[in-house]
């Protein structure tokens, strides 16, 4: 484990909640997706509201082409959610495709890659077959990103947030912008 991964361990165990002004920034973020009429979000939209946001403020080093391919890797309890993203503009007006794919597949052609807790015996093999590709990896399992994954949303007193591995992010040629940089519980990486 090197440096950046062991300050994200670290901070993994002396997490805080979020200042009131980050509170304020993400809950407009998130305000695109919020339902109107719905008093309380469940945890599993809120999520994918992360990932359809990390995927606004993430940069390729060559656009995506249509559609943009968000992969999630075998099944998970966000699929109903993950559903709803099916034709939603990102970018600049390309439209997500979300598709279900196995860890033996090919995932050359995803622009992201969602992996849940059930599928983190296979990181290892993913992690290996994307290699410095430009696939923006999220997750909802602790410690993956400290094994490679770009983000990793977790949950901390019964709040939301997320942790950010940059020095994965850089070698895949992927960059966050500012303000998502800001919204992170922790970044990993010299900024």
């Amino acid at each position: 484990m090197d440096r950046a991964d062991g300050q994200l361990l670290m901070a993994r165990r002396a997490r805080s909640l979020l200042p009131p002004r980050r509170k304020l920034l993400l809950a407009a973020l998130l305000a695109g997706l919020a339902q109107p009429g719905t008093a309380q979000v469940d945890e599993r939209a809120l999520k994918v509201a992360y990932l359809f946001n990390f995927i606004q403020f993430t940069q390729w080093p060559a656009p995506p082409d249509e559609p943009f391919r968000l992969c999630v890797l075998g099944r998970t309890p966000l699929d109903e959610q993950l559903a709803q993203l099916e034709g939603k503009p990102v970018l600049g007006g390309l439209h997500v495709s979300v598709r279900h794919v196995g860890a033996r597949e090919s995932l050359g052609s995803c622009h992201a890659l969602y992996l849940d807790d059930s599928q983190r015996s296979h990181v290892d093999e993913v992690l290996g077959k994307l290699g410095n590709a430009p696939v923006l990896t999220v997750t909802d399992s602790d410690g993956l990103a400290d094994r490679g994954l770009m983000i990793e949303i977790h949950k901390h007193d019964a709040r939301l947030g997320f942790e950010v591995n940059l020095k994965t992010a850089r070698k895949a040629n992927i960059s966050f912008s500012a303000r998502l940089l800001k919204l992170a519980s922790y970044v990993a990486g010299n900024l």
